[in-house]
């Protein structure tokens, strides 16, 4: 068994009494410690699994048996994140990934390419899961197998959550049949 740790960011629980912690306990929360932020109740888990994807949905299952109403919105650490912010998790110099990311390294010429930009300052965000297993495919870190097999669950679990949320939105249902419909053409 190895021990992962991540957080759930769930919206709108019932936490209007003390009893929800009895019901996110007794539902299998246990490992779990309970904190509030930017209006998100987040359960910050220390889960014992053979593996990431079981610790992870084992969690969301337990966050929902407690019964306490919401939904999960979230898994983190966020998948979408800078370099500095992921050089800060795998324990390297911002200034190592910004050269692999440049192409200033032979070893970095496939580095992983930017999933987002904010033009103002320009500043671009990364997939944290496909610079974690470039770098670890490289040997360019100590990594553990697990750590990075949690990031890529962490950004397959996100993805998860946008789709079963964007199931019950008519809006986005209409756009993809739409799109849908394009690619046939």
């Amino acid at each position: 068994m190895t021990e992962f740790e991540f957080q759930l960011f769930c919206r709108d629980a019932d936490t209007a009494d003390e009893s929800f912690l009895d019901r996110l306990y007794e539902a299998g929360c246990d490992d779990a410690v309970v904190s509030f932020k930017d209006g998100y109740m987040c359960l910050d888990f220390s889960r014992q699994a053979e593996h990431a994807e079981d610790a992870v949905v084992s969690a969301i299952r337990d966050f929902k048996r407690s019964d306490i109403g919401g939904s999960v919105e979230r898994v983190e650490p966020e998948d979408l994140a800078s370099l500095a912010e992921i050089a800060n998790r795998v324990g390297v110099s911002r200034a190592s990934l910004q050269k692999y990311a440049r192409g200033d390294s032979k070893i970095g010429k496939d580095f992983p390419r930017p999933t987002a930009n904010i033009s103002r300052p320009r500043r671009e965000f990364y997939s944290a899961a496909e610079v974690i297993n470039w770098m670890y495919a490289k040997k360019r870190v100590d990594l553990s197998e697990h750590f990075v097999e949690l990031a890529t669950v962490i950004e397959k679990a996100n993805q998860a959550l946008l789709v079963t949320k964007a199931q019950n939105d008519d809006r986005i249902n209409r756009l993809v049949t739409q799109l849908a419909a394009t690619k046939a053409q």
